[in-house]
Protein backbone atom coordinates (compact mmCIF):
# COMPACT_ATOMS: atom_id res chain seq x y z
CA UNK A 1 0.00 0.00 0.00
CA UNK A 2 1.02 3.10 -1.09
CA UNK A 3 0.99 5.96 2.24
CA UNK A 4 0.71 8.72 -0.20
CA UNK A 5 -1.91 7.69 -2.45
CA UNK A 6 -3.78 5.83 0.88
CA UNK A 7 -4.46 8.26 4.26
CA UNK A 8 -4.53 6.54 7.68
CA UNK A 9 -7.48 5.76 9.06
CA UNK A 10 -9.96 4.43 6.58
CA UNK A 11 -12.27 1.52 7.69
CA UNK A 12 -14.93 -0.40 6.62
CA UNK A 13 -18.14 0.53 8.55
CA UNK A 14 -19.49 -3.03 8.24
CA UNK A 15 -16.64 -4.94 9.49
CA UNK A 16 -13.99 -2.85 10.94
CA UNK A 17 -11.40 -4.10 8.86
CA UNK A 18 -8.71 -1.21 7.85
CA UNK A 19 -10.02 -0.09 4.07
CA UNK A 20 -7.54 1.37 1.33
CA UNK A 21 -8.03 4.51 -1.39
CA UNK A 22 -8.30 1.64 -4.20
CA UNK A 23 -10.63 0.60 -6.39
CA UNK A 24 -11.13 -2.87 -5.62
CA UNK A 25 -10.48 -5.71 -7.69
CA UNK A 26 -13.26 -6.61 -8.87
CA UNK A 27 -16.42 -5.02 -8.97
CA UNK A 28 -20.13 -5.71 -10.43
CA UNK A 29 -21.09 -4.91 -14.58
CA UNK A 30 -23.48 -2.29 -14.85
CA UNK A 31 -22.19 0.02 -11.43
CA UNK A 32 -20.20 2.35 -10.68
CA UNK A 33 -16.54 1.38 -9.50
CA UNK A 34 -16.09 1.94 -6.14
CA UNK A 35 -13.14 4.29 -4.84
CA UNK A 36 -12.43 2.34 -1.34
CA UNK A 37 -11.37 -1.29 -0.94
CA UNK A 38 -10.38 -4.09 1.84
CA UNK A 39 -6.46 -4.33 2.17
CA UNK A 40 -6.96 -7.31 0.32
CA UNK A 41 -8.02 -6.02 -3.13
CA UNK A 42 -11.69 -7.34 -2.13
CA UNK A 43 -14.94 -4.83 -2.18
CA UNK A 44 -15.89 -3.27 1.18
CA UNK A 45 -18.74 -4.84 2.77
CA UNK A 46 -22.31 -4.80 1.11
CA UNK A 47 -24.97 -2.29 2.52
CA UNK A 48 -28.62 -1.97 1.26
CA UNK A 49 -29.19 0.97 -0.85
CA UNK A 50 -32.26 2.24 -2.40
CA UNK A 51 -30.75 0.53 -5.96
CA UNK A 52 -30.06 -2.89 -3.77
CA UNK A 53 -26.54 -3.85 -2.32
CA UNK A 54 -23.60 -1.73 -2.95
CA UNK A 55 -20.07 -1.73 -1.46
CA UNK A 56 -20.32 0.41 1.57
CA UNK A 57 -18.53 3.84 1.87
CA UNK A 58 -14.51 4.38 3.83
CA UNK A 59 -15.15 5.83 7.26
CA UNK A 60 -12.10 7.70 8.53
CA UNK A 61 -13.33 5.86 12.72
CA UNK A 62 -13.75 2.70 13.14
CA UNK A 63 -17.16 1.49 13.86
CA UNK A 64 -18.19 1.10 17.64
Amino acid sequence: MDSLETPPGLYCPECGEAAQAKPPRIWAVGTARPAHSHLDGEPLCPVMTRWGYRPAEAVTTPPA
